[in-house]
């Protein structure tokens, strides 16, 4: 997932967040406010530093055009979940120290405090999730079928094998979405329409200004990983999902496959594998990428995972669970999209080599 250097810097970042709401937490349970103020002040320091200290939030930038490069899905989902965590850290330490806002009532230690550990949470887990396997950067070789039939036979199963993942990895995700905030709406046109319904524009104190900002920055991230020309059809999907997950939750994984239409995919992987004189050993290196294409994936839902996690908590406490129902649009859209780029199901900007993509290229 993503470059190397960027997600090193982004898991240091979120344990260097989860130290310091420790540390807050620590000096609040023992009742030490200077301690505190010093933990809150390096809260405030480490967020301006991970916002760039740009400016207020309400500055959206223009979402890339139908021939602009597209952004790295890797690195655009890791950064924006990292500044969900730090939105959620910086209100959880606002409310420690009396910022209400309006925006939820003040909180009491006990209350405050349980949002920290929350944050703190979240935060770490996040540094685990970005963390790059050991062997990131050098692929394993394949190993070699003894024979052509077996080359095509374990590339049919790997192709499976990962299409089936990519359907249960995101139907359990939108399920644990839907679990949480069980209102959807629409996936908004821009992110300022989800910040007005979220209310964030009424934040006035200095840490949960910072949440605000935070807020947007993840927000416009994660919008723009859903590519404008496909904004209607991810709202029909999002909303047939939400509607059959409610349903019948066990049904996830087909359900998905239907939206994704991933019955044409393996139709088409059928045709290719069954043509002559295929190379085995562009068979075998398939083989091995769409191991490798799986755990990918895998890594995506576990971000996405803690993104749900962190963005109900924030909607709960900031807005009502109708407008909240705008994140879980947004989140569920990013999931289909991310699935559907894997799966190499509908027609998307390239961003990764999906499963028809790679087949395709071992039979050409």
């Amino acid at each position: 997932m993503g470059s190397r250097q960027h997600l090193d810097g982004l898991a240091r970042s979120a344990r260097s967040l989860q130290d310091t709401v420790g540390e807050l937490h620590a000096a609040l349970t023992a009742g030490d406010e200077r301690r505190a103020g010093y933990a809150r002040d390096r809260l405030a320091e480490q967020a301006r530093a991970a916002l760039g200290d740009s400016g207020a939030y309400g500055f959206e930038p223009p979402r890339p055009g139908p021939h602009a490069p597209t952004p790295d899905p890797d690195d655009l989902l890791a950064g924006a979940v990292r500044d969900l965590a730090l939105s959620q850290a910086l209100i959880s330490a606002a409310a420690d120290g009396g910022e209400a806002d309006g925006s939820g009532g003040g909180v009491g230690v006990d209350g405050g405090s349980g949002r920290l550990r929350a944050a703190g949470d979240s935060l770490g887990r996040l540094a685990a999730a970005l963390k790059p396997p050991d062997h990131f950067g050098f692929e394993a070789a394949a190993s070699a079928s003894p024979d052509l039939p077996t080359a095509i036979a374990t590339l049919r199963q790997e192709a499976a094998a990962c299409l089936d993942r990519i359907h249960e990895r995101s139907a359990g995700v939108a399920g644990a979405a839907l679990a949480k905030i069980p209102v959807v709406s629409t996936v908004a046109t821009t992110t300022q329409e989800i910040l007005d319904k979220l209310g964030v524009g009424a934040l006035t104190g200095t840490l949960t200004k910072l949440a605000a900002r935070a807020l947007h920055k993840a927000l416009t991230a994660l919008h723009h990983l859903i590519p404008a020309a496909a904004l209607d059809r991810v709202n029909a999907a999002v909303s047939q999902l939400a509607d059959g997950l409610d349903k019948d939750k066990a049904a996830g994984p087909l359900l998905v496959s239907a939206l994704l239409g991933t019955d044409g995919v393996r139709s088409a992987l059928d045709e290719r594998l069954g043509r002559d004189a295929l190379d085995r050993a562009r068979l075998d290196g398939a083989r091995a990428e769409l191991a490798e294409l799986g755990d990918r994936f895998g890594k995506h839902m576990d971000v996405l995972a803690i993104a749900i996690t962190v963005s109900t908590g924030l909607a709960a406490w900031l807005a009502t669970p109708l407008a909240a129902g705008a994140v879980a649009a947004l989140l569920l859209g990013v999931v289909l999209v991310l699935a559907a780029d894997y799966a190499d199901a509908w027609s998307l900007p390239v961003t990764v080599r999906g499963v028809r993509t790679v087949v395709e290229d071992a039979t050409a």
